[in-house]
């Protein structure tokens, strides 16, 4: 059986002492990220307290939670029926796994379920090597979960719940598949706690769909939908209802500023988009919707010069992310992008001219890439250079026509917890972990450059909507030569990376190389840091209002995990 390895947070387990505890069959545990509202275990709990069980939500984002969170579910007067650890993430499976185990080995005796992407494409593995684990909700879960609360509540058999897999006599066993919910008929999400800000503006993560129309090869949402295979891979909410729940919430928390975490807002043709983006429009209108404004998701062929006017008109969208990823055709097919170098360059051409902020991701190293192909995106980032963006590594994530793809080449390593892979090319593989070696601190983490540059800008959008007799022209002035100085270093530091694989110089002195390059990204990073910091200040000082957290920032922009490594 396939054990984890020793992980720090093994020490951090607390061993409470057990009192009398009894179950309380009406109280159900939800564990998982909460960098902002978690949208998919807000579901969850609301479904829960639809069907009449108390839902507590615990944020597990780290480390320092874990102690915390193991104290809270046994250190209670009563345990739960029911926990539901969230394994979206990949990245992050080991952590809620050695959760699982705590758990277990302190004395929790109630039932042990886990859903999301990466269990729901490994539910046998994570069954069968991880028997601390009783069931596997597997895709979306919302009726799932409140009915296998039920079932335990009243003892009926687990193979009644549909989604489900479960242990029982030594076997793994899958219930039904269980049909897509309609979108409009779940409750809205659970809205507890204080929503994130930008300089006073209380923010809300939303959904006005599920799915996509796009079928990138890498991408676990999109294989995510196509697997369910019991609805339509891409659904829309109505515009109705979704303008009921921006009604509400602006009326009970507040909201000023809607983040839409669609996988894409938009549809495949702009006729269709454009009358959705006013239909809603109207919609808030006639809830008498006051002053909002908006953030969006976009692939590159989606940004039409109508669509996006109407978006920033009609909807005051503050932010888009746009998904370039890559500036090659090579790259754009072994991604399945399904799209042109050419919708890149309109792209820019239609924020540019509706002076729309943008963010946005570039995969640089894709499996097959080559330096000619990076030097290509090295090109692109100069072109773009006026907006922040984050520069990684295509991850091989479960489910993914990629991974299959890749192990049907045995270009895979690792195992189901934490899967790598070389690049085809060694002098890409060697300029990648030059890479790391130099950048990673600039594109990954809480505390990146990029993220905090990215924070600055979006707070400069809010001010310059909210606050028009408050802002100045120099304050975005100032963060976009801030946001050029950044994007061009890291261009010429990759440009430097490209020339050395490219010019047969031995790899001996790489490891030196990498450390002179960290020392000059640090160098700049500190010092955009602490101008954007300044920046932020200036402006909420002017404004009133306490600066961004950022919250809703690192949900949004980056599309890889945060914490990549490169393996042993």
């Amino acid at each position: 059986m396939m054990r984890l390895a020793e992980t720090p947070m093994s020490d951090l387990a607390i061993k409470p002492v057990r009192t009398a505890a009894r179950c309380d069959g009406r109280w159900v545990c939800l564990v998982g990220p909460e960098v902002e509202e978690n949208l998919s275990l807000r579901y969850l709990a609301a479904s829960l307290q639809r069907a009449g069980y108390r839902a507590q939500i615990l944020a597990f984002n780290g480390e320092r939670d874990f102690s915390r969170i193991l104290a809270a579910i046994l250190a209670g007067e009563s345990e739960p029926l029911l926990i539901g650890l969230s394994l979206a993430f990949q990245h992050r499976a080991q952590d809620f796994l050695a959760l699982a185990m705590a758990l277990r080995e302190n004395g929790y005796r109630g039932h042990l379920t886990a859903g999301g992407h990466f269990a729901t494409f490994e539910s046998e593995a994570l069954l069968r090597n991880f028997p601390e684990l009783d069931s596997i909700c597997r895709f979306e879960a919302e009726e799932t979960m409140a009915e296998l609360a039920v079932a335990l509540e009243t003892n009926q058999p687990l193979d009644s719940v549909a989604g489900l897999a479960f242990h029982r006599d030594g076997d793994i066993v899958f219930a039904a598949p269980r049909p897509l919910p309609k979108l409009d008929h779940l409750p809205w999400p659970d809205r507890t706690g204080e929503p994130a800000r930008a300089l006073g503006h209380p923010i809300m993560p939303l959904v006005g769909s599920r799915g996509c129309y796009g079928h990138c090869h890498y991408c676990c949402i999109a294989a995510w939908h196509e697997a369910s295979g019991q609805g339509k891979r891409f659904r829309l909410r109505g515009v109705e209802d979704l303008a009921d729940e921006m009604a509400e919430q602006q009326q009970a928390r507040g909201i000023d500023i809607f983040v839409f975490h669609d996988d894409n807002f938009f549809l495949p043709r702009p006729e269709a988009s454009l009358e959705r983006i006013n239909a809603l429009a109207d919609a808030l209108a006639a809830r008498g919707v006051r002053r909002f404004a908006t953030v969006v998701k976009a692939r590159p062929n989606d940004v039409d010069h109508t669509v996006f006017a109407a978006l920033v008109e009609r909807l005051h969208c503050l932010r888009a992310f746009v998904g370039f990823e890559s500036d090659t055709p090579a790259g754009l097919a072994t991604l399945g992008r399904n799209s042109q170098v050419e919708h890149n360059r309109h792209a820019l051409e239609v924020v540019r001219s509706l002076g729309l902020y943008i963010g946005f991701n570039l995969l640089l190293f894709d499996p097959d890439t080559d330096l000619h192909g990076i030097a290509s995106n090295v090109a692109f980032m100069r072109c773009a250079a006026d907006y922040p963006f984050c520069v990684g590594r295509v991850e091989l994530y479960a489910g993914t026509p990629m991974l299959s793809s890749m192990q049907q080449q045995g270009r895979c390593h690792g195992d189901f917890l934490r899967r790598d892979y070389r690049l085809a090319s060694p002098d890409v593989e060697r300029a990648f972990r030059l890479f790391m070696g130099a950048m990673a601190a600039r594109n990954f983490g809480d505390d990146s450059s990029v993220l905090r540059l990215s924070t600055v800008r979006f707070e400069i959008e809010a001010c310059r909507f909210f606050h028009p007799t408050v802002y100045r022209n120099e304050w975005r002035a100032r963060a976009v030569a801030m946001t050029q100085r950044l994007s061009l270093h890291t261009a010429d530091v990759l440009a430097a990376i490209v020339e050395r694989c490219s010019s047969g110089k031995a790899p001996a002195e790489d490891e030196a190389m990498a450390s002179d390059l960290a020392l000059a990204c640090g160098q700049v990073d500190q010092q955009v840091v602490a101008e954007a910091q300044a920046l932020a200040v200036e402006m909420s000082t002017a404004v009133g209002q306490t600066a961004c957290d950022g919250r809703h920032v690192r949900e949004n922009l980056i599309g890889f995990p945060l914490d990549r490594r490169i393996a042993p």
